[in-house]
């Protein structure tokens, strides 16, 4: 194997790690209202997670794993995605 297929092949492992938890993300996402519709129909209101106060830290879970996700696509060789998934992953 030469170095140049080395690095392209490392160079898209990024990229796929990067889409592979925006769509954990996405799938948490769904995971999440669903279970909360699931609270509401057996009548347990004080367990359910989705209320306007949830609003922000969803959006910006979903947004975050977003950005990261596309600058992971087009700058392989940054840095900042890994902060962006690490804060995403974090909310």
């Amino acid at each position: 194997m030469t170095a140049v297929t080395r690095g392209t092949r490392t160079r898209w492992r990024p990229t796929l790690l990067a889409w592979g938890l925006w769509t954990l993300t996405l799938l948490g996402l769904v995971v999440l209202v669903w279970l909360d519709q699931l609270l509401r129909q057996t009548g347990r209101p004080e367990l359910v997670v989705l209320n306007p106060t949830a609003f922000a830290p969803v959006l910006g879970a979903v947004s975050t794993a977003s950005v990261g996700a596309v600058v992971a696509s087009r700058r392989p060789g940054r840095p900042v995605r890994a902060r962006h998934h690490r804060y995403g992953d974090g909310l």
